[in-house]
């Protein structure tokens, strides 16, 4: 663990996706001696109450035990959470090597440590079309051209970049359980495509910055767009743009991420 004014710290908030203040995705990254049961770390994420909490315990073989949390429901993998992890990784737990790798519950993610930031490899979700999801048109009050099913998501494919900055989601109507979060995205006018996520069901009516959203986009507009290095740019408040890079079962994005509050905290206590 750090080592910081004669203190060890284990309370990260991270700015994921940032270079700047007040922009991309925050996230709570707990530094850990071994997990907790996963009912104390929903407990521990509740109380955190950011888009995400991740929990990282460092093992002797060099490697990173890795579980991410919502507010009100675990999630399997997360883009902005990891690239927050790995931030702390790299900056406080004196990693060195160029590249990081994670131990997620199902699966095992590798990161690259890139150019100030980090090329976070994740697996591409292929997309099959569906005639309707009658909730996803009841929640947005706009039919979309096309909707997909990919993996636990659900993407809503609009005509522009404009309609997809414009939607104003009905939070009280509520997506069905089978859908982890919702991506709407358009064609980009300044970007190969455009994209918004909106997860209540994990406790986050709009994630910020979602990076593992791209794991679906990414393939979704390769096929459309006919190349495999993309642009993809999130679109409210604290978003930008997003490099991404499809190479065959694999999606690359790439982020920065700066430190926002460090400090320590008895984890016990958050229960």
């Amino acid at each position: 663990m750090s080592l910081k004014m004669g203190r060890v710290e284990n309370l990260f908030i991270v700015k994921a996706f940032a270079s700047q203040p007040f922009a991309g995705n925050p996230a709570a990254v707990c530094v850990l001696t071994e997990l907790p049961s996963a009912q104390h770390m929903q407990q521990i994420a509740r109380e955190m109450n950011q888009p995400i909490t991740s929990f990282v315990v460092p093992e002797l073989d060099g490697t990173y035990t890795l579980r991410h949390y919502g507010p009100t429901n675990p999630v399997e993998i997360c883009g902005h959470g990891t690239i927050a992890a790995s931030h702390v990784v790299y900056e406080y737990l004196g990693h060195t090597k160029p590249h990081i790798d994670f131990q997620l519950a199902t699966m095992n993610v590798r990161v690259g440590v890139r150019d100030k930031g980090f090329e976070l490899e994740i697996p591409a979700f292929p997309c099959k079309p569906v005639v309707d999801v009658p909730c996803v048109v009841k929640f947005l009050g706009v039919r979309p051209l096309q909707c997909y099913r990919s993996f636990y998501d659900v993407i809503a494919e609009f005509a522009t970049e404009d309609i997809v900055r414009s939607l104003k989601p009905d939070f009280s109507v509520p997506l069905v359980n089978s859908i982890r979060a919702l991506l709407v995205t358009a064609k980009g006018s300044s970007s190969d495509y455009v994209y918004r996520v909106f997860a209540p069901s994990i406790g986050v009516n709009e994630d910020y910055f979602c990076g593992s959203a791209n794991g679906a986009l990414g393939p979704l507009w390769r096929d459309k767009c006919a190349k495999n290095e993309l642009l993809g740019y999130s679109v409210n408040e604290r978003g930008g743009p997003i490099p991404c890079v499809v190479l065959g079962e694999k999606v690359r994005i790439y982020g920065q991420a700066l430190t926002w509050f460090s400090g320590t905290v008895k984890f016990d206590a958050c229960a």
